[in-house]
């Protein structure tokens, strides 16, 4: 019995020695170390990502029906994504939108982000409007299932900055409820740094397509480019998704944030799908193993957004965008149906000399920021409030342009934001031949 006893305790050590190098080869994390403690922290959101839960949310919409902009299957999807956010803890409420003859309602689920000195906003949007008689399997059946999968899993954690999912209706009969949202989310001042927009992201049919995802951006967007491929690299082994990026692309729910002076991207599949806007948009023709790769990169991407710094923006206070003034006074709104049409929603129109203000964040001191027309040099100031009354250089800036506004803190650091203008007035700096 004492042998037993003296080889047992014998053992004992031996078996730590032998163990000790396997604890070593899973430390624990640092709790300061907040890059490896977000890497595995959206590891194990993308883990609880699998095609039961991704198409209990898409099953459950198909049961809905076609759902064409303003009819009763049409509310009943937008009741039901009502619900399932408000079951996720969310804050939740209906944006009620009318434009053009038609009425409907978006769907808003919002988890606040828990930085008191934040109030920035991620956004995460999908339709759940179909053309008439068509199901909408992919077309967007497959970005509402994304986002309600998305949206459960995240919902368990904690964000600096606010996320919110929305769900979007008016899409297929003029993309109307996002323009509406848009503008009264830019009436409101609401600080919406990205727009991950997804429509269609369920189908494959080739090697590459199976392994791609495309993403519309504009060149004011760009950086959500660089970031999305980054992100694309950083979870490859769990998402197997490359990110393809290519011009913009207008007819989808982003377009009315970059009008509105958002950033904003639209993300897609790579193989074409000849079913689109059809009663032949059906759940047969969907590739469940891409849809679930899809959505893994997305809550990533929508993750890593909610956790970036923002610790530097410039961003434009007045005007407003979509409003005509007379000089500096407010006159109306500016984004009827017919500039509708013309692609001109979020453009404002200045009749004379209009003052521009600006509002600098940044936790590093300011260098100077520069005011451009058209993203040429007019004019800069030193010092805050940073304002500028609008002139050309060396004419009147007549007709529409794009005013710019660069910030520069003393690293070097640059933000940027930028307005589409109408612009009518004979105010310059200098003429040519005043140069000396």
């Amino acid at each position: 019995m004492k042998w037993r006893r003296f080889s047992l305790l014998a053992i004992i050590p031996l078996m730590i020695t032998l163990l000790y190098p396997l604890t070593l080869s899973q430390p624990p994390l640092d709790p300061d170390d907040s890059f490896i403690t977000l890497e595995r922290q959206i590891q194990g959101m993308l883990q609880q990502i699998n095609e039961t839960l991704v198409f209990d949310y898409h099953d459950s919409l198909m049961d809905i029906g076609p759902r064409f902009t303003g009819t009763e299957t049409c509310a009943q999807a937008a009741y039901y994504i009502h619900d399932e956010f408000t079951k996720l803890g969310l804050e939740t409420h209906f944006h009620l939108w009318e434009f053009w003859g038609y009425k409907c309602v978006n769907v808003i689920g919002t988890l606040n982000g828990t930085d008191p000195s934040s109030d920035a906003i991620i956004v995460m949007s999908a339709h759940f409007d179909t053309t008439n008689g068509s199901l909408g399997a992919d077309d967007d059946g497959s970005g509402i299932a994304a986002m309600l999968a998305t949206a459960q899993i995240i919902s368990q954690y904690s964000f600096p900055h606010t996320i919110q999912f929305i769900a979007f209706s008016g899409e297929e009969v003029g993309t109307y409820g996002s323009f509406m949202y848009a503008r009264d989310a830019s009436a409101r001042g609401d600080n919406i740094v990205a727009v991950i927009n997804i429509d269609m992201i369920g189908y494959a049919n080739t090697t590459k397509g199976g392994n791609m995802i495309r993403m519309f951006r504009a060149p004011r967007a760009a950086w959500i480019e660089s970031f999305a491929t980054r992100v694309a690299e950083k979870y490859h082994n769990m998402t197997g998704l490359s990110v393809q990026a290519i011009p913009n692309y207008r007819g989808a729910d982003h377009q009315a944030f970059l009008e509105y002076g958002y950033d904003a991207v639209f993300f897609a599949h790579y193989d074409g799908y000849p079913w689109g806007n059809s009663v032949e948009d059906t759940p047969d023709h969907l590739n469940h193993t891409y849809q679930v790769k899809a959505t893994k990169f997305l809550l990533a991407l929508v993750a890593e957004l909610a956790y970036m710094p923002q610790d530097f923006q410039v961003i434009l206070k007045n005007p407003w965008e979509g409003y005509a003034y007379l000089a500096n006074y407010f006159v109306l709104p500016f984004h009827w149906g017919r500039l509708y049409e013309m692609e001109m929603r979020g453009t404002t129109l200045i009749l004379g000399r209009c003052d521009v203000q600006v509002d600098v964040r940044s936790q590093e001191e300011i260098d100077f920021v520069v005011f451009c027309i058209d993203d040429i040099f007019i004019q800069w100031d030193y010092t805050p409030p940073y304002e500028w009354k609008i002139q050309g250089k060396h004419y009147p800036p007549m007709g529409k342009h794009t005013l710019n506004v660069y910030a520069y803190d003393t690293l070097g650091n640059i933000a940027h934001d930028e307005m589409d203008i109408i612009i009518f007035t004979l105010s310059y700096q200098y003429a040519p031949w005043e140069i000396t």
